[in-house]
């Protein structure tokens, strides 16, 4: 857990500020897709997933999946919808959600963000991979069919899983 300064009026003065960051279990998942459809984020949290969130008094303030893959023996992670409440936004929650996060790396992460997130999947280490490095063919072939589609994609990769 950890203790973040947010805006003001979306506290209670006698509750606790504590922000949780919490694994969510499939029992919990319905509570994630109000989350998301309240934020009117097109996604759902779905079976399988690892589905993270940061909590204040219960209340849901972002939340992520991390979708395990495998494919031709390699095994990877592939973080999908990150939405943080849009009121919270700019405010450094995301940043510190995905530096939570990382510590859940347990495989290779990889990602589709949008070009103008470059620097902020960056600085927890995701990078642009090389021209020459081998992806998994599931993760290039999503990739190029995104920028087929006229999408301002890029692809990134966290190579440091941790001991989880």
């Amino acid at each position: 857990m950890f203790t973040i300064n947010i805006q003001a009026d979306l506290m209670n003065s006698h509750n606790d500020d504590t922000i949780e960051f919490v694994h969510m279990d499939e029992l919990s998942l319905p509570l994630v897709n109000r989350f998301y459809k309240s934020c009117r984020y097109p996604a759902k949290a779905g079976r399988g997933e690892r589905v993270y969130c940061l909590r204040q008094n219960g209340k849901i303030l972002a939340a992520v999946k991390l979708m395990p893959k495998s494919f031709d023996q390699q095994e990877w992670l592939f973080l999908r919808a990150m939405c943080v409440l849009p009121e919270l936004q700019g405010q450094g929650l995301g940043k510190r959600f995905l530096e939570d996060l990382q510590n859940c790396f347990d495989l290779p992460v990889y990602c589709y963000p949008f070009e103008h997130l470059e620097a902020f999947y960056g600085h927890v280490g995701f990078v642009c991979p090389g021209e020459t490095e081998k992806l998994p063919s599931a993760v290039g072939e999503a990739w190029r069919r995104l920028l087929g589609q006229g999408r301002k994609v890029l692809l990134m990769i966290h190579r440091n899983p941790v001991s989880v």
